[in-house]
């Protein structure tokens, strides 16, 4: 995850690990799996947004708003 949205997420996960009593790879590791899973997510997402935009497409034309 970019520096920027770490900052906007201080209060949250990233502050959790940043605080924990961990060695500074297992920190790393930790954020690493952290912007791993957001990647997944933002994949997801993206998918289910253009399957929702051709949905229109395979429609009938009668079906069609």
């Amino acid at each position: 995850m970019r520096e920027c949205n770490q900052r906007a997420f201080e209060s949250g996960i990233y502050a959790l690990i940043r605080e924990g009593r961990m060695s500074e790879r297992e920190r790393q590791v930790a954020i690493h799996a952290m912007r791993k899973a957001e990647a997944i997510v933002e994949a997801i997402l993206w998918m289910k947004e253009k399957v929702a935009a051709l949905g229109d497409f395979f429609l009938k034309p009668s079906l069609k708003r």
